[in-house]
């Protein structure tokens, strides 16, 4: 009867404090697979053994791959985007923003990162409406994150009562901060350039674009 009890009490949901850890041992298998496989050629069945995880317990999250798989692409992109950790080097208001960009484009071409974007892309022409959506969440707090990042720098060149860097307008400089030096690189990446020539080419890139910026903006 005592064993009976203890078997019957390991079924059900997991408690509270490990259902994140079991989402994140699904999405990590996901993104395993989806990597490997691509979306077609990836199984939900090779996931969940990937997951050490049942099949309902991840439909039980993810009604479906294509959610599961815009589940595993939201999430690298808030790993991407989340700023927190990015410390701006250099002496001068130009050398931190350099270092910002080049830190952006580094992120920007993690393998895991482009090898999901490439799939999401492939995959976009089925699901538009999903890659339109990460995109734009991406951008947004890219953009937001970034925002905080300049706004900070700007204030201790006392510039952030001026022109494109009042509180009014930070967000916009933000946004085309990003426009003019990460997506041109992220672009011809995902479109197949060869990485490791692409990454000798960032520092002189970044350089010209943060003159072009400051021109623009100081």
């Amino acid at each position: 009867m005592v064993a009976s009890k203890i078997a019957r009490g390991k079924v059900g949901r997991p408690p509270l404090e490990r259902a994140g850890e079991v989402e994140e041992r699904i999405l990590d298998a996901a993104k395993k697979i989806f990597l490997a496989e691509g979306f077609e050629g990836a199984s939900v069945d090779e996931i969940a053994q990937q997951a050490r995880a049942g099949k309902p317990t991840i439909y039980a999250r993810f009604p479906n791959k294509a959610a599961l798989f815009a589940a595993v692409i939201g999430r690298q992109a808030a790993r991407n985007t989340q700023y927190d950790n990015l410390v701006p080097e250099g002496r001068s208001f130009r050398a931190k923003l350099i270092s910002v960009g080049i830190a952006l484009i580094e992120r920007a071409f993690a393998e895991e990162t482009v090898g999901l974007m490439r799939t999401a892309i492939a995959e976009s022409p089925r699901f538009p409406e999903l890659t339109r959506e990460i995109s734009d969440k991406a951008r947004k707090r890219a953009t937001c994150n970034l925002t905080k990042i300049i706004g900070e720098l700007a204030q201790a060149e006392d510039l952030a009562g001026e022109g494109r860097f009042s509180p009014d307008r930070i967000e916009d400089t933000a946004r085309i901060f990003i426009d003019m030096i990460l997506f041109p690189m992220f672009i011809r990446c995902l479109l197949g350039e060869e990485l490791r020539a692409l990454k000798k080419e960032v520092p002189d890139h970044v350089e010209k674009r943060v003159d072009f910026f400051l021109d623009a903006t100081t």
